[in-house]
């Protein structure tokens, strides 16, 4: 995790109503960020969509995240893994 911070999220992804095992690849501010869906902090901040993909593999090999959800830049989902 490049960046400690705690960061909240906004309303739309805190209240997904999910079973919060699916991590979302998102960009946020300049950044890429991961986060589960469902919960209300940033899991992990990176500079690249390539870093932040690498570290999303990683919760899903070690069974955090069953699924990745990767969005492009303005948000919409490119892909799910």
């Amino acid at each position: 995790m490049e960046s400690k911070r705690k960061i909240l999220l906004g309303d739309r992804f805190k209240h997904a109503g999910s079973t919060g095992r699916k991590a979302h690849v998102i960009s946020r501010k300049g950044h890429w960020v991961i986060f589960r869906e469902g919960g209300e902090r940033v899991l992990g901040e990176y500079t690249s969509k390539v870093n932040a993909m690498r570290e999303a593999r990683k919760l899903k090999d070690s069974g955090i995240s069953d699924k990745i959800v990767l969005h492009r830049k303005d948000g919409t989902v490119e892909k799910v893994h």
